[in-house]
This record gives C-alpha cells, sequence and structure tokens, in this order.
C-alpha cells in the first residue's frame, strides 16, 4: 500500500480513505496493462470472447505473469507512452513498473523509489487526461461507497468546523463545503498530486537518471530520496553470512511464506 501525505480525518477515517485511494491507483495500474493487451500482442487477446469477461479480475483475464516478463511491454508501451522517463532502458522500466504495482498489492504503507513515483505521476497525468477529453467515459471525482463515505463525512464536518473556526479568514465557503474539499483529497483525482508524493522531485527524472542527480549535486542540496523503503535481508549458511538491502515490500512475501512453514 502507498504511503500518503494528505489525509484529512481521523484514523477511522484516513483508513477507509486511503484504501479507496490505493485500490483506485491499483485500478488506473491495470487500465494500463489491459490497454496494452488490447492494443499490443493479440495473444493475450486471443482467449476473450466477450466483455463482460473484463469484469473479472485482470489475473484471470490476462497472464501478468507473462507480461511482466514482456520487453515490449516496456519498450512499445510504458516508454512509448511516456509512463516511463527516457533516461531509464526498458530492463529496468519493466521491474520498476512492477515493483510499483507490488507495492499497491501490500498490506504495509510503504515510499517508493523516486523512478516508481514518476511511474505512477504519469499515470495519475495520463487519467487526467482522459478525464478531461472524456468525460462522458472518465470520472475526475470517484465517491467513497456507502456506509463509508457518510461516517468519513461527519468527521470531516467536525475537522471543517476547527479550520473555519481557527481561521475564519482563510476559508471562504461554508463547513459542508470545507468538508467536501477535504473529502476530495481521497475522491478527486486531481488532488492524488497532494495526497500521493511528498515532493515532485522525481520531474528530474525527465533530463537525468539517478546518477546524474548524485552527480549535479541535488541529492544533497535538495535532499531528494533516490530510494524508497529498504529492508535488510540476512541469509546464513554453514560458514557465512550475507546482509543485503531489497525493496521493503518484497519482504512480505517471504514472511508469508515463512509463516505457511
Amino acid at each position: 500500500m502507498l504511503r500518503m501525505y494528505v489525509t484529512p480525518g481521523s484514523l477511522k477515517c484516513k483508513e477507509y480513505g486511503k484504501r479507496f485511494v490505493n485500490d483506485r491507483l491499483i485500478k488506473l495500474m491495470e487500465d494500463v496493462m489491459a490497454e496494452y493487451a488490447q492494443m499490443g500482442d493479440d495473444s493475450y487477446m486471443s482467449h476473450i470472447r466477450s466483455s463482460e469477461e473484463w469484469e473479472a479480475p485482470l489475473e484471470t483475464v490476462i497472464d501478468l505473469n507473462r507480461m511482466r516478463k514482456d520487453k515490449a511491454f516496456a519498450r512499445d508501451w510504458l516508454i512509448e507512452m511516456a509512463y516511463i522517463p527516457e533516461t531509464i532502458d526498458s530492463q529496468r522500466a519493466l521491474h520498476d513498473f512492477w515493483s510499483l504495482y507490488d507495492l499497491l498489492k501490500a498490506r504495509k504503507e510503504y515510499k517508493p523509489d523516486l523512478s516508481m513515483e514518476y511511474i505512477l505521476y504519469s499515470i495519475i497525468r495520463g487519467e487526467l487526461d482522459f478525464c478531461k477529453d472524456m468525460p462522458e467515459c472518465h470520472d475526475k471525482r470517484q465517491r467513497i461507497p456507502e456506509p463509508q463515505r457518510s461516517e468519513m463525512l461527519k468527521e470531516l464536518i467536525e475537522e471543517a468546523k476547527e479550520y473555519k473556526e481557527g481561521e475564519p479568514e482563510t476559508w471562504d465557503e461554508s463547513i459542508p463545503e470545507i468538508a467536501e474539499k477535504l473529502m476530495g483529497y481521497y475522491e478527486d483525482l486531481g488532488e492524488y498530486i497532494e495526497t500521493c508524493f511528498e515532493d515532485t522531485d522525481f520531474l528530474f527524472l525527465d533530463d537525468m537518471d539517478e546518477k546524474g542527480l548524485e552527480k549535479s549535486g541535488l541529492v544533497d542540496r535538495m535532499g531528494i530520496h533516490i530510494k524508497g523503503d529498504e529492508a535488510k535481508v540476512r541469509i546464513e549458511g554453514e560458514n557465512l553470512a550475507y546482509e543485503y538491502k531489497v525493496r521493503a515490500w518484497e519482504t512480505e512475501g517471504w514472511e508469508e511464506r515463512n509463516r505457511k512453514d
């Protein structure tokens, strides 16, 4: 699950809202996969018999394991459609795209690598363009289902009252309007730039790769985090022990397997 930064409300409100945002991001990534399957390699679609089949979970419709290894998906789709900066090669693009997807599917909250933030931002911006050009097919604002939304709105109204009373000169809107504005950080795709990103340092990748950022001095001067959350993995043998770092969300699968064992 993605770590988020603007999440109004109490703990329960945040829990509902962040889960909604995260699920929407997963759906946007899966839309990218589905578009490639429909417009790319015909063999991905050869077994599809009706449009209703697309309503099923994507992994039951498309061979995602195969797509994870499909270099054409990276070269002809992710890079060609500008989801990935040109400073990153196709093999790396493939790895980062799927690592982001795995992060969103993880149970705990994690901060992604800089390149993965670029991918997520590009997917969000691409969907916002669709919302602008084809509003009849793409909803910029999607409502959280009931009864969760009503529960959240009660909390956000109380928070809105505090804002209105504490800084009345800052807020021209009514309390219900402020509450809906706060709800927008969960429902309005246009607000996800605030919700999902601590900063926009990832846009430097349009001009240089991570090594270039380090050489330029920008990493130190601006405090840019190239790596997301990491975890140490220790492997021990009879006569040696080796420790190395991995992306933290990758360890969840190992934890599951160890519990089952």
